[in-house]
């Protein structure tokens, strides 16, 4: 794709002798924190349901992964055609119901049947720790319903406080968690749920600075 080459240039340039001073002291490490900002952006974007606001938001994400791809090749750790070749066998292994025999005809059988490709491929334990492949820069609540998922598959109870939850920290951690986890059971998003709340409180504290703003003109 003529776009994608184009983007490659531009980058290859900010990365070469005569490029961009920043872009070239840029490692790994130093781009996680720019990776992070930027799926979140794009995350809010997508919250507000803002087309404009997407299209740049993900233009700015995809940048950050190919220029940390070009950094790696530049440290000599992987290459492009690597990472594109990694992601293509991945996904058409996962996919069997798609690229393959199998037969699967519901999205919870999709899903059963990637998680247990997954698991072979990774060749996890049979009793793997609640938090085992958890990223741990994965937001809170996510985590918490991942954590939930995995005990209600085992069949541990999940922590509940008795009495008032805002005694400390510790019994206001159990009940967001027992929230979480409810969330999870019910097929609920716990936090996409509070981001679209924040979201929404965002752009209608902004309307209301507008309307202020404009009542004060007249």
């Amino acid at each position: 794709m003529q776009d994608f080459d184009e983007l490659i240039s531009v980058i290859e340039k900010l990365l070469g002798p005569d490029g961009c001073v920043w872009d070239r002291e840029q490692t790994m490490v130093s781009m996680r924190g720019s990776l992070l900002e930027e799926t979140c952006e794009a995350i809010e974007a997508i919250d507000l349901d803002h087309p404009l606001l997407m299209e740049e938001e993900l233009g700015d994400l995809f940048f950050n992964i190919v220029f940390m791809c070009k950094l790696a090749e530049k440290e000599g750790r992987f290459t492009m055609k690597h990472v594109l070749q990694h992601i293509i066998t991945k996904l058409i292994r996962r996919h069997p119901h798609v690229f393959g025999d199998a037969k699967v005809d519901t999205a919870d059988g999709v899903i059963k049947q990637w998680e247990e490709i997954k698991k072979k491929e990774k060749g996890a334990p049979t009793a793997p720790g609640l938090l085992e492949g958890i990223p741990k820069t994965l937001p809170v609540l996510a985590q918490a319903q991942k954590v939930a998922k995995r005990m209600e598959k085992a069949g541990l109870p999940i922590p509940s406080v008795e009495g008032d939850p805002f005694q400390n920290e510790e019994s206001l951690g159990t009940a967001l968690f027992d929230m979480a986890a409810t969330a999870q059971k019910k097929g609920l998003d716990a936090e996409q749920a509070l981001r679209s709340l924040l979201a929404r409180l965002g752009v209608e504290k902004q309307d209301e600075q507008d309307r202020k703003r404009q009542d004060k003109n007249r």
